[in-house]
C-alpha cells in the first residue's frame, strides 16, 4: 500500500487548551469576505482541531498554542522554520501536486483514465485483498467524478492550513500569510465549481492518503463528512459564501 504523507494533529492537552481558549474568548472575527473564504479552505481541518473558522490559522495565537502548531509542524511535516514549511508548501502547490501527482500517476498506470464501467467491474472482481480493491474503487470514483483535479483539493487545502499555521506559529505576520493563501485560494476558486466539487476533492485526497474505508462508520472519513455537513447546515459558516465571491486583498 502507499507510504502515507505527512499530515496534521494537535495533541488531546493542546486541543484542550485550545478549547478553552476560544470558547473564553469567543469568536474571532473573519474581517472580510476575502479572509472568511481562506478560512473556509481549510476548515474541515479547523474544526477537526476544535478550532474557530472566523481565526486566522483556526486558532488563538498565544504563547501556548504557538508551541502546540509547532510541535504539530515538525512531527508531522518536519518543518521547523518558515523555509522549510514554505519548501513544504511549494511541493503542495506545484503543477503536479503532493498526493494529486501520485494519483494521477496510479490512474494512468492502471488505465483507468480510460476504461468503461464493464471494465472497470471485471478488474475489482479480479482482485481478492480487501484494502486493495477499497483503492481500487477510489481512483475510479474520484477520477470518473472530477478527472485528474479529483485530490487537487486535497493538496491545496493543506497548503493553506500551513500557510496559515506559519502565522499562528509566529514564523510569518498574518499580512503575509494571508497574501499566500489568497494566490492558493484563487487557484482553488478557479479549478473547482463549488464548495461542494472543493470538499468532495479533499475528501477524496484524504482517502487516498489514509487507505480507510468510505463505509467505516468509526473512521476519521466519516468524521470528516460530517464536519462538512456542520459547516453546510451552520448559517454562519464560510461555505455559505457564494463560490464566486470576488476575492480581494483587503488587509494591510
Amino acid at each position: 500500500m502507499k507510504k502515507m504523507k505527512p499530515f496534521f494533529y494537535l495533541s488531546t492537552t493542546l486541543l484542550l487548551a485550545i478549547s478553552f481558549l476560544v470558547s473564553s474568548c469567543g469568536k474571532g472575527n473573519a474581517s472580510s469576505e476575502t479572509i472568511q473564504f481562506i478560512n473556509g479552505t481549510y476548515a474541515i481541518m479547523t474544526l477537526q482541531n476544535q478550532g474557530d473558522y472566523n481565526l486566522v490559522g483556526g486558532q488563538p495565537k498565544d504563547a501556548s498554542t504557538q508551541e502546540g502548531i509547532k510541535e504539530m509542524l515538525q512531527n508531522w511535516w518536519k518543518i521547523s522554520d518558515l523555509k522549510s514549511g514554505m519548501a513544504q508548501v511549494a511541493e503542495l502547490t506545484s503543477e503536479k501536486g503532493m498526493d494529486s501527482k501520485d494519483f494521477i500517476s496510479e490512474v494512468k498506470e492502471l488505465g483507468i483514465d480510460k476504461m468503461s464501467k464493464e471494465e472497470f467491474n471485471s478488474q475489482l472482481s479480479k482482485l481478492t485483498d480487501p484494502e486493495h480493491k477499497i483503492h481500487f474503487q477510489l481512483l475510479y470514483d474520484a477520477y470518473k467524478d472530477l478527472g485528474y483535479n479529483a485530490v487537487v483539493g486535497w493538496d491545496l487545502g493543506r497548503a493553506n492550513f500551513l500557510l496559515t499555521s506559519f502565522y499562528v506559529a509566529d514564523f510569518t505576520d498574518e499580512s503575509t500569510a494571508l497574501n499566500n493563501s489568497l494566490e492558493v485560494t484563487k487557484r482553488i476558486q478557479k479549478t473547482f465549481k463549488s464548495w461542494d466539487e472543493y470538499n468532495r476533492s479533499y475528501l477524496y485526497g484524504y482517502l487516498y492518503w489514509s487507505n480507510e474505508d468510505p463505509k467505516d462508520q468509526s473512521s476519521k472519513y466519516v468524521q470528516r463528512q460530517g464536519f462538512v455537513t456542520e459547516l453546510n447546515k451552520d448559517s454562519k459558516s464560510p461555505f455559505q459564501l457564494k463560490w464566486d465571491t470576488k476575492l480581494e486583498k483587503d488587509w494591510k
